[in-house]
């Protein structure tokens, strides 16, 4: 992972996390990426919620993904007023299709140089420490050690 986001993360910077997305970041934490399942009609979905956005249902279950996916669309944040992010323009945001079915996730590519960044890319998901308990998912092109 690129030093652009090394380093110890700021304390406003820390994820409040909800009890909805507890499981999600303490996932990460441990190096997985959890995302939700429903029950009733089996499409995954990012961000967690109650209810699946897919249809409706309310019984919904945490599984591991794969954490493998594409990049559906990104953007260069080019400038930015406030540090940390101000010291890291220009980077990558990408909204990244899942392989699991109905998820789709938006993330930093912190590895990736702007003009690096295709949409189709496949990537992959890591993950970045923000406390102990808690860490950000990026993604890095696949294959991309």
């Amino acid at each position: 992972m690129s030093g652009r986001f090394g380093g110890p993360v700021p304390d406003h910077l820390v994820p409040q996390v909800s009890p909805e997305a507890a499981e999600l970041f303490a996932g990460a934490a441990r190096g997985e990426l959890r995302i939700q399942r429903c029950r009733s009609c089996s499409k995954h979905q990012h961000y967690p919620r109650v209810l699946c956005s897919h249809c409706g249902a309310e019984g919904l279950e945490w599984v591991t993904a794969s954490g493998r996916g594409t990049v559906h669309s990104f953007t260069v944040i080019r400038q930015h007023g406030v540090r940390p992010f101000s010291e890291w323009v220009p980077f990558v945001v990408a909204l990244v299709d899942l392989e699991e079915e109905g998820a789709r996730m938006l993330a930093v590519m912190p590895s990736v140089e702007p003009d690096e960044v295709t949409i189709g890319m496949p990537v992959v998901a890591e993950f970045r420490p923000a406390t102990d308990e808690v860490a950000f998912v990026d993604f890095r092109p696949a294959g991309r050690d």
